[in-house]
């Protein structure tokens, strides 16, 4: 039995296993057909030193976790010729999803993870890259606020997998502000495959720093500093020839200025500008080793609110326009003293659709209830850190509770 060690961060709560899931020894963790139910198994999983999975099982099984390859020592290829032999089982399945919400979405993680692993040796990248765009936009399209709640929530209680997921996050949140400042459908393209490749340069340390209790060392700064040029020289050796893609990675932290209003920009800064906002938004409420995320509001008012600025920042209202203060996928306490999970942005901003998960005394609810926080008795008293949540939900069960339209006015 030939196997090969694969990346503990592309298992997701709800993924069923089209592979069977290995310890060292070659004994059974997780049987084929079955699904990660609990976010106790899930990581229980990830504790292990290392999980392994047969290069041979099933072509579904490769595409799923062989793209996420931390090492190619176990099998004693070089990476070069372990891309060659995925293509042959990959076959033309690349433009295919199945399953739940839950599980197609982990399919574009566990995707991307394998593209950025593997950029140099990775035929067509942009085609593929661009594809990825097409899923993004298929399931943003199909549930937005599920969407949102899956991404979000996995964002803001884990710090295991960062750099995918936070790319993976800013590249639907840019696709969804994209009508908001009248981009053409080549500049939204161009900016959600920006956002998906942004840290091309940086995504090993940026796993790294996320699990790091330490502040950065010379070597890993120097490494940070430069991720925007290196990145911009990875893509252009992988053959991505979009002009305004490859300055947007260049320009993602860039110092930038320019007229009041951001209709007057010119296209490139303001996509970029649009970028930058979005990585600060979503990069402040992720946990790591060395700290708790911010709460939602902390982050809401980290982009809106400019020191010295004469109006609130367009994108940052914009976001807040889309999300709500607390985006779904992150918790509050109401006024009631019930801690609650949000399901998606209610009528106005500060006042969502919730599930209460946590009674007053901190108790876990069997049945999370829904509850309009607009009504007086229900109201937000304020966001907390996810890691101060002590409870375990079902995703899907959630899911299920979440409209496919949204009864919002935006």
């Amino acid at each position: 039995m030939d196997l090969i060690e694969v990346r503990k961060n592309l298992l997701m709560l709800g993924m069923s296993l089209n592979f069977t899931l290995r310890d060292e020894s070659g004994s059974i963790l997780l049987a084929k057909g079955h699904r990660i139910e609990t976010t106790q198994q899930l990581e229980g999983l990830r504790s292990r030193h290392k999980i392994f999975v047969e290069i041979d099982e099933s072509e579904e099984g490769i595409r799923a976790m062989m793209e996420g390859i931390t090492t190619l020592n176990n099998i004693g290829a070089p990476i070069k010729d372990f891309s060659k032999h995925l293509k042959l089982n990959l076959g033309d399945s690349d433009d295919k999803l199945t399953g739940s919400l839950s599980e197609r979405w982990g399919e574009v993680e566990s995707k991307l993870a394998g593209l950025l692993a593997s950029v140099s040796t990775t035929a067509d990248f942009e085609k593929k890259i661009r594809l990825l765009d097409k899923h993004i936009q298929s399931l943003l399209a199909e549930n937005k606020s599920a969407s949102q709640f899956l991404l979000f929530n996995r964002a803001v209680t884990h710090f295991n997998g960062y750099s995918v997921m936070h790319s993976l996050l800013c590249a639907s949140l840019v696709h969804l502000l994209a009508p908001f400042f009248n981009l053409t459908e080549e500049q939204r393209g161009s900016l959600v495959c920006a956002a998906l490749t942004m840290n091309v340069a940086m995504t090993r340390l940026q796993d790294i720093l996320a699990a790091q209790k330490s502040e950065p060392n010379p070597a890993q700064r120097s490494e940070i500093d430069s991720h925007t040029t290196v990145g911009k020289q990875i893509l252009q050796a992988a053959k991505v020839s979009d002009d305004r893609w490859l300055e947007l990675v260049e320009r993602h932290h860039a110092h930038l200025h320019g007229p009041e209003s951001l209709a007057d920009w010119e296209p490139v800064p303001r996509m970029t500008k649009i970028l930058q906002t979005v990585d600060r938004y979503t990069a402040g409420m992720s946990p790591r080793k060395s700290r708790s995320g911010r709460t939602a509001r902390e982050s809401v008012l980290s982009v809106v609110v400019k020191a010295g600025a004469s109006k609130h920042d367009e994108v940052g209202t914009a976001l807040v326009r889309i999300l709500g203060v607390s985006p779904p996928g992150t918790y509050v306490k109401l006024v009631n003293g019930e801690t609650a999970v949000v399901i998606r942005r209610g009528i106005k901003p500060g006042e969502p659709l919730v599930a209460a998960v946590l009674n007053r005394n901190d108790e876990p609810i069997a049945e999370p209830r829904l509850h309009d926080t607009s009504r007086e008795k229900l109201l937000v008293k304020h966001t907390l850190v996810a890691s101060e949540v002590r409870v375990s939900i079902k995703i899907d069960a959630m899911l299920r509770l979440i409209p496919k339209q949204d009864a919002t006015a935006l």
